[in-house]
């Protein structure tokens, strides 16, 4: 089997929009899954309130049927905010300097096929010696053993590489710290990605495809960099970029904010779980 495939016609490359239109009826049927599908709708619109993560989430359950008046967005928190808080001094380490030109790249989380660490090797096979040379890329993902020949393959074009497995929670900041730029390439329309909010909570900014909740939480040229989803040849051409554009990645950072903290998370779904009592307390 090849290292590499370069197969633009292939389905697998065909970019995604963050489009959460419904199935069609006609596709629905009269059988075991459609009588499963409406029990399963009938369920959440019965609701007082349907939590949803993100808009896209919000707009997935209106587009298949949930009633609206019971939806609700809400984002979740990450227990980053807390442990990042307590290591200061593991993430006071400054990204590179401006020159030479250079981008530090961390990926975290795990290696299987919606996270899209083989679309983001796919976009840096796609780049020239010159505009690979300056990227540093760090990979630290579970099951990354997989992806280990097509690393190994880009090591030597890249300006450094480095590779680990499975981590301890508590060492996220340390993992990612000094990074320009945590890379979130989902090739699927993930709900609310905790890796986004670990990366904030961090400090550091997201370069992320622009599906599912990935969005509400990275808003492009503030705290992020948007491409479209699974899209190699724009998430090329931005990694091209980037190392020569070092006062955008300076204000990238300084943009980048810390999602909601567990505690903070927790508050607000008691003053939810309050307010839907006071309703039913209505006489």
């Amino acid at each position: 089997m090849p290292l590499y495939v370069f197969d633009p016609e292939s389905p697998e490359w065909a970019p995604l929009d963050n489009d959460a239109t419904g199935e069609p009826e006609g596709q629905m049927g009269t059988g075991p899954f459609a009588t499963r599908r409406a029990a399963m709708i009938g369920a959440l619109s019965a609701c007082d309130r349907v939590l949803a993560v993100s808009s896209f989430v919000e707009r997935k359950f209106t587009a298949l049927g949930v009633r609206a008046d019971v939806l609700k967005r809400q984002a979740i928190g990450s227990r980053m905010v807390e442990i990042a808080a307590g290591q200061p001094e593991v993430l006071d380490r400054a990204p590179r300097p401006a020159s030479p030109p250079s981008l530090s790249l961390v990926f975290l989380g795990y290696h299987n096929y919606p996270k899209g660490l083989h679309m983001l090797l796919d976009s840096l096979e796609l780049l020239t010696p010159e505009h690979l040379a300056p990227i540093h890329l760090r990979v630290h993902a579970k099951d990354v053993e997989q992806a280990m020949p097509r690393l190994e393959r880009l090591r030597g074009r890249l300006g450094s590489l480095l590779v680990s497995g499975g981590y301890a929670y508590e060492q996220v900041p340390a993992l990612v710290a000094g990074a320009d730029l945590g890379v979130v390439p989902s090739v699927w329309w993930d709900n609310g990605p905790q890796t986004v909010m670990e990366f904030l909570a961090c400090g550091v900014p997201v370069l992320g495809a622009a599906l599912g909740g990935i969005p509400d939480l990275v808003e492009h040229d503030r705290n992020g960099l948007l491409f479209r989803g699974n899209d190699r040849f724009d998430l090329a051409r931005t990694l091209a970029a980037l190392p020569w554009q070092r006062a955008r990645l300076d204000r990238l950072r300084a943009g980048v904010r810390a999602p909601l903290s567990l505690a903070e998370h927790a508050s607000q779904m008691l003053d939810l779980y309050a307010s839907l009592q006071r309703e039913h307390l209505r006489p």
